[in-house]
């Protein structure tokens, strides 16, 4: 399996089909995904501080040599390490190892026999006796614990490798997703900022109409004065017309009056 895919599966990364989400459907999603797939490894299980082989106390001493594994290999107690690990990383890894397995009986299958030697004789057995038992049966089959600590060396050269193409590839991945990510954001200012314009160019065309409304009442009521006035006007001449006219008719009767009296 690649990494991406194996980040993917694990939902630290999202598959290239998948539709945008919401932070809390993500975490709900991946974490629940996460618990329903993980596979325990199995070569180099992980054990709690209770199952693990117990540790020599403090200040006590051994007669026993010590080996080119430590008296634990069979099960890394690393409980007290600051940060756990993550179980299915350790079986990603193994699964690697497994593909670079090299031909023959090496330092793998050792780790193998010891594995289930440990669960056959039982998790009380000390691991020293674990050792030696699977040593012996090595030894038996013509394979020299040189021959382990030269392919463990190969192996961790190995793990070495994977190690570093796979945090190339991580920081791959990360660098696509920032820049996926930047380029959304991107994206949601050059909306922002367009919206922003036409906001801006909407107020100024509602100033303008503000002012152009405000012209146009003015107008008005300038336009009902001068048409109020020149009505006024009008109806002064119209009065001023009549008044003329029965003034002139008024003398002009009064004038045949006196003409009628007189008798000429």
């Amino acid at each position: 399996m690649s990494l991406k895919k194996f980040l993917q599966q694990k939902g630290f990364i999202e598959k290239e089909e998948e539709t945008e989400k919401s932070e809390g459907e993500k975490k709900t999603g991946s974490s629940g995904k996460q618990d329903q797939q993980t596979i325990e490894p199995t070569y180099f299980p992980l054990y709690s501080g209770e199952t693990a082989p117990a540790e020599p106390k403090s200040g006590a001493t051994t007669t026993e040599p010590k080996s080119f594994v430590v008296a634990d290999s069979a099960a890394v107690n690393i409980t007290n390490t600051a940060e756990s690990v993550d179980p299915a990383f350790i079986k990603f890894f193994e699964d690697e190892l497994t593909k670079s397995n090299f031909p023959g009986p090496d330092y793998f299958e050792f780790r193998k026999q010891m594995q289930a030697m440990y669960q056959k004789l039982g998790k009380g057995t000390p691991p020293n006796v674990i050792l030696q038992a699977v040593l012996t049966s090595f030894e038996a089959m013509n394979v020299p614990s040189a021959r382990l600590l030269e392919t463990a060396k190969q192996y961790k050269d190995v793990l070495e490798k994977k190690k570093i193409d796979f945090l190339n590839g991580a920081a791959a991945e990360k660098d696509k997703q920032l820049k996926k990510r930047q380029e959304v954001l991107q994206t949601q200012q050059n909306n922002l900022k367009q919206m922003q314009d036409q906001l801006l160019q909407l107020q100024n065309q509602e100033k303008q109409l503000q002012d152009m409304i405000k012209r146009e009442q003015t107008q008005l009521e300038v336009n009902k004065t001068l048409g109020k006035e020149s009505i006024e006007k009008i109806e002064r001449a119209e009065k001023q017309i009549s008044l003329a006219h029965k003034y002139m008719i008024t003398a002009i009767d009064t004038d045949i009056s006196q003409l009628i009296s007189t008798g000429h």
